[in-house]
């Protein structure tokens, strides 16, 4: 009889160690918390068994309907019978905040109904059809993928060009001014307030730079204060209208790119290429990007002497960050329009079709081949993965 006892007795304390298990929660873009104002929410709830014990509602929420400006604030939350309520203020404009809300189950789906006051506004809350996930769910679901690169062995999976910085938010200001004298574009978008921004406490700053100046001014931003991770981003890179070639010609003996001489040498094979005429080099100062156009007779009309004009821009950079030795030469998006450059009264000429729906113009097919045989160079073969002649 003592053995059935003390087994039995075995069973029900395990039986209450289960039930009072915390078992924790999330509800991810719970929305309509404030009414017309844009949010980004979710509610984290710690149960036991159904019950829920606690629970910690996060909103990042523009600060107004239609402002670009976030706040954020995080609440924890008490059971009171089927309600939530809690109350604390916003992370940047402190204003106060109180929270109670309905929370109600039908089956596998939740709803939150009720009100939320933020400053002196009270707004409606209303959010139906949630559906809750475990931890894991939701981190995989929130998870930010890692985009800075901070060595990369070839640019083939980040842009030479692109650099990303990543810095505390109280330090972004004067990060910002100072970059003003290092000649780069900052992307609006990356320094934009953002909940993102607001939950992690950092902001990745995008910048477009010369290839050639890249090196350089990572090394200035990662002793700047504030300044955590510094490298290059952006994305993959197509090297399928791509030229590898050595660079050896188009560099001085500081190792320096001879840009003339460089932007000749193209502009010479590509008139070449479109039985053209060469008529502007131009290197962007802040971005390096090369611009070549040439000019030729149009074939459409003959009759009225129109000359078509030819743009292809072209990035260059070395094959890897710091390389000196090859260049890799890639070719963007030509375009091509018509002119009237005759003497008297001249035509203007409207392009007939938008930029993404124009086809290139005839000849931009033999360019990348033309490149590699006139500066003794490589091209990138997709299926062996590697540059060939």
């Amino acid at each position: 009889m003592r053995v059935l006892s003390v087994a039995a007795l075995f069973l029900l304390c395990s039986g209450f160690a289960a039930a009072a298990q915390s078992n924790v929660r999330y509800f991810n873009g719970v929305y309509g918390l404030l009414g017309d104002i844009e949010t980004d929410a979710f509610l984290k709830e710690t149960r036991q068994g159904n019950k829920v014990v606690s629970a910690e509602l996060d909103v990042c929420h523009a600060i107004s309907p239609g402002s670009p400006l976030r706040d954020r604030f995080v609440i924890a939350l008490k059971p009171q019978g089927n309600r939530l309520v809690g109350s604390g203020q916003t992370q940047e404009g402190k204003r106060p905040v109180s929270v109670d809300l309905k929370r109600s189950a039908t089956g596998n789906s939740f709803s939150l109904e009720g009100t939320v006051k933020l400053g002196d506004q009270t707004l409606n809350a209303s959010s139906d059809d949630l559906a809750d996930m475990s931890a894991k769910e939701f981190e995989e679901q929130t998870a930010v993928e890692e985009s800075i690169v901070d060595n990369p062995a070839e640019f083939r999976e980040v842009t030479p060009g692109t650099l990303a910085i990543r810095i505390a938010r109280a330090a972004l200001i004067d990060f910002l001014k100072a970059l003003r004298p290092e000649n780069v574009k900052v992307q609006a978008y990356s320094i934009s307030p953002s909940c993102e921004a607001l939950r992690r406490g950092h902001v990745d700053v995008q910048i477009d730079v010369d290839p050639e100046r890249a090196l350089d001014v990572l090394g200035k931003a990662k002793a700047l204060p504030g300044v955590t991770k510094a490298g290059w981003t952006s994305g993959g890179v197509d090297l399928t209208r791509a030229v590898r070639i050595p660079a050896g010609a188009f560099r001085d003996s500081a190792g320096k790119l001879e840009r003339e001489k460089l932007g000749a040498a193209i502009a010479a094979v590509a008139a070449k290429v479109f039985s053209a005429k060469p008529d502007a080099t131009e290197w962007d100062d802040v971005t390096g990007e090369l611009a070549i156009t040439v000019k030729r007779p149009d074939i459409t009309i003959p009759a009225l002497g129109l000359t078509e004009v030819i743009g292809i821009p072209f990035v260059v950079s070395g094959e890897k960050p710091g390389a000196k030795d090859t260049l890799v030469i890639r070719i963007g998006q030509s375009e091509s329009e018509l002119q009237d450059d005759g003497s008297g009264p001249r035509l203007t000429i409207a392009s007939s079709q938008s930029d993404e729906a124009a086809a290139e113009p005839a000849g931009i097919e033999k360019l990348q081949a033309a490149l590699a045989a006139e500066l003794k160079g490589q091209i990138w073969d997709a299926d062996k993965e590697d540059w060939t002649k």
